[in-house]
């Protein structure tokens, strides 16, 4: 009763809508009360629609992350033995943990459960209170929330990382990089290096502006309290000439000492004071005369051998330098919201296992909550499904907003989609021109461009990849990726000895034997469909041999054969849906299995094998009509005219038809499943306000949190990948044969990269942000894909199209002797397409020559302490802790910083 009294206090203080709305929560929480009254309370300050049209009170407050966890009912109540309950346990936490729990929190529960065992509700509170006391203690410092579901059968822990002093801590434990700011580059007498201009930018369509391109560094709490240091040092001499002076012979701090003595130059010249302004000038010249030796770059100001005039040159050189921003400089940019996030998840991966407790039931769901304020700019346009959002130019106005929001694996998912997109329009615009051929040139003619176009479209994809992987390097290096590798932690359970036991060798294998069986699936359905079309066709034929229509045969695919032939054709394209589905059934379960050592690994190991299966599922129909289908069963002519021109035949009109089938299923699935998992939310919600209604408790308001907890988890990008992929793969291969499958291509994609950007942010819950450098595997799939569309585009001309199929009379020897010195030449043009875009541009190698020199300036003068146990600590270190006044340090060594060389010097990309 005094809880109950308590919990209404606060509820009332925090401006709560009723005591009876307190009451019932609070007899939904009893069992909790004594730990979660300490926790913040919740008020509902502002409401609105969702998408199911209910209404939706949003949470005072910026939580960061929520936890679910589900309350047992006293019917579905069980008994846990001891043994298991253990297990359970050792499971999710770490043994310190267990330990301390059992010797110092409840010692007397812990005796009786290890003798009686205990039930699931009394083990599912014990839990919960254990995960509380862990994030708002020592290990984590989180601020904590709760609420209980609407209908009350769940409790909601929200999290948030609000503590300056948290913060940092965090950052330096897990050496988050950190983006440096431009002020820190003018500090040490540099101008940062900018991003090219869009194609965007160029054509005024766009009105992105080049991105500064400053260096990442790992966060370290001493490295920018020495930064600050250092500036103060530098800063407080100024208008002390001697002072001065001993800083240019020190040759400490040259970049603010030059421009603490321009300073003083001017303002000794303004007041005339010429003697003064004299000494100054001349101080001001042995400053950069010491700065231009020790960087050796200045080499026009070095050649120059008139005094004024070279005077001239550096006043002009550090001209756009100003002392007020050096003033200003910090080391690091500000945390971002994204940042925040990592360092929770960090946190909570190395406490608390969350995948151990979801398996055994203990938790229902953990994700990070979506941001309003920041959702609105990116509703606007980057997820906007009307018509001007669709036909945005598919630049990358969004995707520096994209990556600070959701992280880099769907920052690159979209710059991807968008590249693509951007390079689709070029050959949709000739495609368009080239469906006029036959009415502009003559039969030669438009066969020589026909073969142009389907072998240049094997160039443009080749072209495509290269430029992307050059992209893609500038990405990663803008966005501090290019060292995401090396900081990556192991996933949970992984060892060498682990991965080399035989059990897991055998479970990968396995795995390629999932490969090879749907491939053979796919393989022999093809084969009983081609089959069942030659019934069709040759019952269809008996049928009418009589004359007065009264056949032998009278099988109903003998009366029917354009509806049995209809069923043939959609049986290909659902047994490829079908296929795709149960694939990513099984698979993961595999993967799971795998024991990889990073989430990156076990993504690629995955990715091939998806591929190897749906591109075999994909793609053998598609072959097997063009180049197998005219040997086995043959092919009909068809829109031919009387001068035949109209080169046609029922397997090239078979193929037209399922590619565009394939795309329209493909967009009508994402769609589908859209509005699918959109209805499935009303139902529940529905469901939910009925039982609710009956039970008498109608007035329990519905909060943002929970309504995000409904919603389905995002599944990846994989998919999406996958299926993109595919079509990417089907407009170099048969481009020839359909040319304006680029433009249906193109037009598919615009609409569909809307339609998942929306989705993301009205259907599902919000990604955790995974940094990932580049798109990973998904770069073989597609130097893959060059080589089979110059091999495939090579067959269509030889053994498909005119003149080569039939008129010229070739033996079949000489038209496979054409076509393997062909498809030889073929590879070798791809190749040397892909070889004229160098992985790494120009451009780039710069910002990363001056990266290089960025790091060894800002870091040359700060001094490092090593944590002599940071090495050492597991995930689950009991002796990490925070509290209000800060960490428990560690004993710690004091290690002189490296001497940076005085010389840097840049020849021939090498630095030295």
């Amino acid at each position: 009763g005094a809880c109950v009294q308590a919990l209404a206090g606060i509820a009332a203080m925090a401006g709560h809508s009723s005591t009876a709305e307190v009451s019932s929560q609070s007899e939904a929480m009893a069992p909790l009360l004594p730990l979660l009254i300490a926790a913040h309370d919740l008020s509902r300050v502002a409401s609105h629609k969702n998408l199911a049209g209910n209404e939706v009170f949003e949470v005072s407050g910026k939580w960061h992350y929520a936890m679910v966890f589900p309350r047992v009912i006293k019917e579905k109540d069980k008994k846990v033995s001891a043994k298991t309950l253990e297990s359970m346990l050792g499971d999710m936490f770490a043994d310190d943990m267990v330990d301390d729990w059992q010797v110092e929190g409840e010692p007397v529960w812990w005796s009786k459960v290890k003798a009686e065992g205990c039930m699931m509700s009394e083990l599912t509170d014990k839990v919960l209170r254990k995960v509380v006391d862990i994030l708002q203690g020592t290990r984590c410092g989180f601020d904590i929330g709760w609420m209980v579901s609407v209908d009350e059968d769940e409790i909601i822990l929200l999290i948030k990382l609000e503590k300056e002093v948290t913060i940092t801590k965090l950052a330096d434990r897990m050496d988050l990089s950190m983006r440096t700011t431009i002020n820190s580059y003018h500090f040490v007498g540099l101008k940062c290096l900018k991003t090219r201009p869009t194609l965007g930018k160029q054509l005024g369509i766009t009105n992105t502006e080049p991105e500064d391109m400053p260096v990442y560094l790992e966060y370290m709490e001493n490295w920018k309290e020495s930064f600050e240091k250092m500036k103060h040092e530098a800063l407080d001499k100024q208008g002390d000439y001697k002072a001065l002076k001993a800083l240019v012979q020190s040759e400490r701090y040259p970049v603010p000492v030059i421009l603490m003595i321009r300073e003083e130059m001017d303002t000794a010249k303004s007041h005339g004071k010429t003697q003064e302004y004299q000494e100054y000038k001349a101080l001001f010249n042995e400053a950069n005369a010491l700065e231009e030796q020790y960087n050796q770059v200045n080499e026009e100001i070095t050649r120059i051998k008139d005094g004024e005039h070279k005077f001239e040159a550096r006043m002009k050189r550090w001209a756009e330098f100003k002392l007020d921003d050096l003033r200003k400089a910090a080391l690091y940019e500000d945390f971002l919201e994204v940042d925040i996030l990592r360092m929770i998840d960090d946190r909570m991966s190395r406490v608390i296992n969350i995948g151990a407790m979801k398996e055994h039931g203990l938790l229902t769901s953990y994700f990070p909550l979506h941001t309003p304020s920041a959702l609105e700019p990116l509703k606007e346009r980057w997820a906007s499904l009307k018509p001007w959002g669709i036909l945005q130019w598919p630049g990358g106005q969004h995707n520096r907003k994209v990556r600070d929001y959701f992280g880099e694996e769907v920052a690159f998912f979209f710059t991807w989609m968008n590249r693509l997109n951007l390079r689709l329009i070029l050959p949709s615009a000739f495609s368009l021109i080239f469906l006029l051929r036959w009415q502009l040139l003559t039969l030669a003619h438009a066969r020589i461009l026909e073969v142009a176009f389907s072998l240049s479209m094997c160039c443009w994809l080749a072209h495509f990849t290269a430029s992307y992987v050059q992209f893609s390097n500038n990405q990663s290096l803008k966005w501090g990726m290019n060292v995401f590798s090396k900081n990556v932690r192991d996933l949970p359970g992984w060892t060498p000895e682990a991965e080399d036991t035989v059990k897991v060798s055998f479970i990968r294998a396995m795995h390629w034997v999932v490969v090879f069986l749907f491939i053979a699936e796919a393989g022999c359905f093809a084969a009983c469909d081609s089959t069942f079309r030659a019934s069709i066709e040759r019952a269809h034929h008996e049928h009418q041999h009589d004359a007065q229509g009264q056949g032998t045969n009278s099988a109903p695919e003998a009366s029917h054969p354009r509806i049995f032939g209809m069923i043939s054709k959609y049986s290909v394209t659902i047994n490829i849906k079908l296929s795709v589905f149960l694939w990513g059934i099984l698979s993961p379960k595999f993967a799971s299995m795998e024991c990889r050592r990073t989430e990156q690994e076990k993504k690629n190991s995955q990715v091939l094998k998806n591929f190897v299966v749906m591109s075999f599922v994909y793609y053998y129909p598609f072959i097997y009509l063009a180049f197998v289908m005219p040997y086995v069963e043959g092919c009909v002519p068809v829109g031919r005219n009387m001068d035949k021109i109209f080169e046609s035949n029922s397997c090239i009109e078979s193929v037209k038809s399922n590619l565009l089938l394939t795309f329209i299923i493909h967009l009508g699935t994402v769609v589908g499943m859209m509005c699918f998992e959109l209805a499935k939310k009303w139902w529940a919600e529905r469901s939910e306000r009925q039982t609710l209604e009956k039970s008498g408790r109608s007035s329990n308001k519905y909060t943002d949190v929970e309504d995000e907890s409904k919603r389905q988890a995002f599944e990846g990008d994989t998919p999406y990948y996958l299926e993109l992929m595919i079509q990417l793969g089907l407009v170099a291969m048969f481009s020839s044969i359909l040319p304006s499958v680029a433009v249906i291509a193109l037009v598919s994609n615009l609409i569909e990269v809307r339609v998942i950007a929306w989705k993301l942010i009205q259907i599902c819950r919000r990604p955790a942000p995974v940094g990932q450098e580049g798109i990973g595997a998904w770069v073989y799939v597609m130097q893959f894909l060059c080589c089979l569309s110059a091999v495939t585009s090579v067959g269509l001309v030889i053994f498909v199209k005119e003149p080569c199929k039939s008129e010229w009379g070739l033996a079949d020897f000489y038209k496979c002797t054409m076509f393997i010195v062909a498809e030889h030449l073929m590879l070798i043009v791809v190749v040397f397409v892909a070889s004229l875009t160098p992985p790494i541009s120009g451009h780039t190698t710069l910002i990363m020559r001056q990266h290089t020199i960025a790091r060894a300036k800002l870091l040359g003068s700060v001094r490092r302490h090593i944590d002599v146990q940071k090495g050492t600590i597991g995930p689950f270190a009991s002796d990490q802790s925070v509290s209000e006044g800060g960490w428990e340090e560690f004993p710690s060594v004091f290690v002189p910083p490296e001497l940076v060389p005085r010389t840097l010097t840049l020849t021939a990309g090498i630095q030295s």
